[in-house]
This record gives structure tokens, C-alpha cells and sequence, in this order.
């Protein structure tokens, strides 16, 4: 009962909406709510372990920590209730009136209107709580905080609104009372309640007890921890229902490792691959990391410390038997007992991708496809692992259609006879890469060329040098050596460089800002001319790069390579032999650059400029 009138509130607008797409929208899988409201339970009660074990005295004789369903038919009330930490009067405001800690505005901008979908987002977000009004008319708590005497009543029908006012409460903890809708009575019913709390929460460390109507209670989660089972003990399907358990999703996982470590030390760790990544994956605040227990009493979820940054994407437990109860993030951050279960755990989940890769490529491809970038983040955030990293490592190539990728021990077994290095492209997209001129004397002698499109393969091949013994060499960077060439061969180039020579010093010394060197290649079989990087300056794509996050780019100058096989080189020298000091040179000249310049994926140095010349050039060779 209450001891004053109640104080009516609003909830924030985010909520609101929120609330009108529970009641109205998300109804496809409407018994996610009682997940919801039994995880929001088990959260509480961590809680206040946690506060006994900086304070033996803190529970005093309210020790026994659980949950406990009600199922009141009679009068059509649902009641959750737990001895948790409970709620001050703020920390309710804060936690269900506001947006404050609930997620909600990132919630309702992740809808896909997939109902289903939507649904399975719910506790992915912190909006758990608000999904009692899919079911119920009417919500109401009454909560107790740890160490307060002062308890307090919350009720809401949904509209907009709540209520708060003083009640009384024997004891902590919070009881929720859902009022249920007349098509939502069916989760009044004993077996329903059951499966639903043995469907989602049947792992949960504290004990979740059913009352039936003749007031006998049930315990729903009696069994044992599932990573702590040996795994000839646990079923497939049972490792797929606790991953749901850990993800608040129906998604199954894509991969799984269970072991048990001991000796020196000794811990349990249950490592799940997803199948498909989140929104937020690349969000810097994103909570991730695996579930720590100790010795099986829930410590924190979301704990970062037992894996690097590039595996994040990660789900899972470890339990610790050598790590104290009253553990703490500081403590984590220096602890030699957690650096050793990091180093397992990573090792684990390498040698499970590894696995994956071998016996399951195409489960690995999925994985790729979803999480191949964070992956790469590796390359440059540790040397231990490289090795394993290449050889996890996937890109797109020449050889293979658009959305099929290869490793580099592929692409080696698929190497040319007398081949010596590993050739890769980077650029913007695929399609940039194939349209690139570098790549015609590969196509030229069938060589397979590797195409690096995603931003992170910039920063990747600076730490992924060699493989295998091979050199990896940048299509697009220094002179090329595709083997030895032919007698015909050599005497054509020689010529070819001599005959070339004059024009080309010209071409250098016409666009001395843009140019260090002008030279004759035989790298293109189809272009005029491309351009091309020394081996240790940037190249175009990283250059882009760089320029589109506003960052500062060193000017260098490239090396222009000519065709003197094709058609418009060939003419350029004819004028040039013809008059050297042709007014319309330094067009031509210009209009070179910048068509290779378009051709690389870069833009002109003068986009109005180069449109000019080559209205000049159409315009004199129409008229003739």
C-alpha cells in the first residue's frame, strides 16, 4: 500500500514511442517479455551479490538469492518477483522514465519493421522492461533499494504516463505485477510459463521458481551450468539455446568451442561465433566482450579485458577459479591470471576459425563476409597472432567471380610456374579495381591479382609483407618482375625506351609538379599510360583515403608509365618529333595525366581544366 498521493510523471518522448510500438506493433513474439523481465530480475540480484561480497553484512538474513513467478488466474495478474538490489526512487526515474540508460532512441532507429526481427531486438537494447506492455494493460512495481528503508510504488498503463508515490515494502527487491491483456491470459498457465523460463533462462546462476495456484514452487533452472558440463554431456541444440540465452535473440551461432583448462590454472571458457554481425559492431561505445564468472558466481557481462578489440564480435563465458569474487575492472586490467586466460581464449577462437576455414568454407565465408574487418584490425594491434592471421585472412581476386574470396595459401597453390611474389591491387571497390590499367599485363600472362577494397586493407598490408615465404608486392607501386622476358621481348623494350627517351624527359619537364619521372613500360597492353607509386610512397587509395577523413596528405610525385604500342602515345611522339615546341603539347601532356588520374579511381588536379583541354583537343580534331 501506498503512504501519500501518487505523483503523476511523463515519459520522455523517446519512451512513448517506444511504448506505442510495443502495445501496437511488436506482437509476433510476445513471450520474450517474461526473458526480459527474469534477465532484468537476474541483473538485480548479481547486483546485490556483488554489494555482499564488498560487505559480508549487506543481505544480513535475506541471503538466499532468487527469483519467483506468480501466476494469479484469478484475478489475471502475472507477478515477477526477486530480493535483488532493488530501486531508489531516482534510479527508477532514471531507468524506466528516461532514456537515459535504456537505449531506447537506438532502438527504435534499428527497427526494420521485420515484427520478428524487432521483437528479438528488445534486449539487445536495454528496453526489456517496456515489452510487459505487449502483454499487459496495466504494469506496476513496487522496489526497496539494498540499504533503504523508503520502498517505492511505479504504475503505468502505457499511455504516456506513470505514477510514483511511497509504499511499503518488507525487505529489498522489486515485484512487478502485469495486469494481462484478455489475448495474453495464456501466460498465466503453469506449462507455459515453464517452457518460456526454461526456453530462455535456463542457465541464469540464480534459481527461478515457479508458485502454482496450490502454492508448491518449482525451481525452472536447476540445471547445471552448461560450460561447466563435459562436452560429450551437451547436445548441439543445448549449446544453440544458451547462445540465444546470451545474444536476448533467436539467431543461432555460427560456430562454438568449449573447453576446460587446468593445472596451473583452471577455467572454463564457452567461445560462440555469430552468424551475422550487429549494427553497432563498428560503434566505439558498442558493449562487448565475454561474460565473466568466478568459481560460478556471475561477476560482470561485457568484460573486455579477456579478448583484444579485433575479436569483439566474440560471445561467451569464462569462469575463473583463480580470480577473487570481488574482483574489479582495475584489478583486470593488471592481472597476470586474466592475461593468461586472454592469450587461451584468443588462441581458442583463432584455432576454431582456423577449423572453421578448413572443414567449413563456406560457414567461414559467411563469417568473413560478416566480420573479416574487425579481423583485420588485428594486423595491427598485435605481432603474437600474425602468423594465424595470415593464413585467416580472405580477399577478393581476379581469378574468382564478384563475392568469392580466397586465402593466401589458395592463391599460392593457384600460382603461376616460375611466379616468385603475391600481387594485389588496393582500391575504392571491386569494379575499380577491374577497370584498373595496372592490371593488364597480368591479365596479359594470367597472373592472379589480389583486390584489396576494404579501407582497413591499407593499413593491413603494411604489417602482411610476406606470406609463406613469398613477398607480397603492390600491383600499382615501383617496376614489376613478371620473370624473364624474351630475346623479342628485351629488344623491343630497349628500343622502345630509346626511341621514347627525348619525349619523355619533355612530358617530365612540362608537369615537373606533378611528375618525378616519365618512363616507358611494358606493363599496359590496352591504356596509354598509367600511374604508378614508388614502392615505399602512398598509393592513390590510401591517398583518397586519407584526403575524405580530412587528414593531412604529403604531396609526392608519381611516375608516369607510357604504351609505346598504343595509338595515342604513338601520335603524341609524331607531333612532338614533328615540332617540339607545339603549343597543344602540354594539353596533351595534361589530359595523359588526368586520364590516368580517372583511371586509378583519383580525380583531375583541375576538374574545369581538364574538360577545357579536352574540348580543345575534340574541337581541333573535329575540325579537320
Amino acid at each position: 500500500m501506498t503512504t501519500q498521493a501518487p505523483e503523476k510523471m511523463e515519459f520522455q518522448t523517446e519512451v512513448k514511442q517506444l511504448l506505442h510500438l510495443m502495445i501496437h506493433a511488436l506482437y509476433s513474439n510476445r513471450e520474450i517479455f517474461l526473458r526480459e523481465l527474469v534477465s532484468n530480475a537476474s541483473d538485480a540480484l548479481d547486483k546485490a551479490r556483488f554489494e555482499a561480497v564488498r560487505d559480508a553484512g549487506a543481505l544480513g538474513g535475506d541471503a538466499a538469492l532468487g527469483v519467483r513467478v506468480e501466476a494469479d488466474k484469478e484475478n489475471g495478474i502475472l507477478r515477477i518477483l526477486d530480493n535483488g538490489i532493488g530501486m531508489s526512487r531516482d534510479e527508477i526515474i532514471r531507468n524506466i522514465g528516461t532514456i537515459a540508460s535504456s537505449g531506447t532512441k537506438r532502438f527504435v532507429e534499428s527497427l526494420t519493421g521485420d515484427q520478428k526481427k524487432d521483437a528479438n531486438l528488445i534486449g539487445q537494447f536495454g528496453v526489456g522492461f517496456y515489452s510487459a506492455f505487449m502483454v499487459a494493460d496495466r504494469v506496476s512495481l513496487v522496489t526497496r533499494r539494498l540499504g533503504e528503508e523508503a520502498a517505492w510504488r511505479w504504475e503505468s498503463t502505457g499511455d504516456g504516463t506513470f505514477t510514483l508515490a511511497e509504499a511499503v515494502k518488507e525487505g529489498r527487491g522489486t515485484v512487478i505485477e502485469l495486469h494481462l491483456k484478455d489475448d495474453a491470459k495464456e501466460f498465466l498457465d503453469a506449462w507455459r510459463i515453464r517452457s518460456i523460463v526454461r526456453k530462455y533462462s535456463g542457465f541464469l546462476a540464480h534459481p527461478v521458481t515457479l508458485l502454482d495456484e496450490k502454492g508448491e514452487a518449482e525451481v525452472l533452472n536447476d540445471r547445471k551450468p552448461l560450460w561447466l558440463r563435459a562436452k560429450s554431456d551437451v547436445t548441439p541444440e543445448e549449446y544453440k539455446e544458451f547462445y540465444k540465452h546470451l545474444d536476448h535473440g533467436d539467431d543461432e551461432p555460427l560456430a562454438w568451442s568449449h573447453n576446460r583448462v587446468e593445472g596451473t590454472l583452471e577455467f572454463s571458457t564457452l567461445l560462440y561465433l555469430p552468424a551475422k554481425a550487429p549494427y553497432d559492431l563498428f560503434h566505439p561505445e558498442r558493449p562487448h566482450g565475454l561474460s565473466l564468472y568466478v568459481k560460478r558466481v556471475f561477476i560482470m557481462n561485457d568484460c573486455k579485458e579477456l579478448l583484444p578489440p579485433w575479436l569483439r564480435f566474440v560471445r561467451g563465458v569464462v569462469d575463473s577459479e583463480d580470480l577473487p569474487l570481488n574482483v574489479s575492472r582495475e584489478i583486470l586490467q593488471k592481472n597476470a591470471v586474466v592475461d593468461k586466460i586472454r592469450e587461451s581464449s584468443v588462441t581458442r577462437v583463432l584455432n576454431l576459425l582456423e577449423t572453421l576455414a578448413k572443414e567449413e568454407p563456406a560457414k567461414y565465408e559467411t563469417f568473413w563476409k560478416e566480420f573479416g574487418s574487425v579481423l583485420k584490425e588485428g594486423f595491427h594491434m598485435n605481432w603474437e597472432h600474425l602468423d594465424a592471421l595470415k593464413r585467416l585472412v580472405r580477399f577478393g581476386s581476379s581469378r574468382l567471380g564478384n563475392g568469392e574470396i580466397t586465402g593466401l595459401a589458395d592463391y599460392i597453390a593457384n600460382m603461376k610456374g616460375g611466379q616468385k611474389d603475391i600481387y594485389y591491387l588496393t582500391a575504392e571497390n571491386r569494379r575499380a579495381a577491374e577497370g584498373s590499367p595496372h592490371l593488364e599485363v597480368f591479365r596479359k600472362k594470367g597472373i592472379e591479382v589480389l583486390y584489396l577494397v576494404d579501407p582497413i586493407d591499407e593499413w593491413v598490408t603494411q604489417a602482411l609483407s610476406e606470406f609463406d615465404g613469398k613477398k607480397l608486392v603492390h600491383a600499382a607501386k615501383g617496376a614489376l618482375d613478371l620473370g624473364e622476358l624474351s630475346k623479342e621481348e628485351k629488344a623491343h623494350e630497349e628500343e622502345a625506351k630509346g626511341a621514347y627517351a627525348t619525349l619523355a624527359a619533355d612530358i617530365a619537364a612540362k608537369l615537373p609538379e606533378v611528375l618525378k619521372e616519365v618512363r616507358v613500360t611494358s606493363r599496359l597492353s590496352e591504356s596509354p599510360c598509367c600511374l604508378v607509386a614508388d614502392e615505399n610512397e602512398l598509393g592513390s587509395n590510401l591517398e583518397r583515403i586519407l584526403k575524405m577523413s580530412n587528414q593531412a596528405v604529403p604531396e609526392s610525385k608519381r611516375i608516369l608509365e607510357i604504351n609505346p604500342d598504343h595509338p595515342i602515345i604513338r601520335g603524341v611522339k609524331a607531333r612532338f618529333d614533328a615540332d617540339a615546341s607545339d603549343p597543344r603539347l602540354p594539353d596533351w601532356y595534361g589530359v595523359l595525366v588526368d586520364q590516368a588520374l580517372l583511371a586509378e579511381g583519383s580525380a583531375p588536379r583541375d576538374p574545369a581544366g581538364y574538360v577545357a583541354k579536352v574540348n580543345g583537343l575534340l574541337g581541333e580534331a573535329l575540325v579537320k
